[in-house]
């Protein structure tokens, strides 16, 4: 049920925007310019939806845990686009 609850937020979100200096998580390939996220990565980012088109937020600052969540997750990506 939380997966389809997902895809209807997703799909709300892109339809309606969401509120002006928000934003919410959606995957998106990486072409190596977001986070320093290895390009051609499906990874989850921060986006900004106006007018049915969303856009990666570029410049979040990023804690040194998260930060290295982040490249721990993308590292685990790399490995399993490779196996695939």
């Amino acid at each position: 049920m939380a997966a389809a609850k997902a895809i209807c937020d997703h799909i709300r979100d892109t339809w309606f925007g969401i509120p002006e200096g928000e934003s919410v998580s959606m995957s998106v390939i990486s072409y190596g310019n977001f986070y320093s996220i290895t390009s051609g990565l499906l990874n989850s980012f921060p986006v900004i939806i106006k007018n049915k088109t969303w856009k990666v937020v570029e410049v979040l600052p990023i804690n040194d845990f998260s930060g290295e969540e982040m490249d721990l997750s993308a590292r685990e990506l790399a490995k399993r686009k490779e196996t695939a």
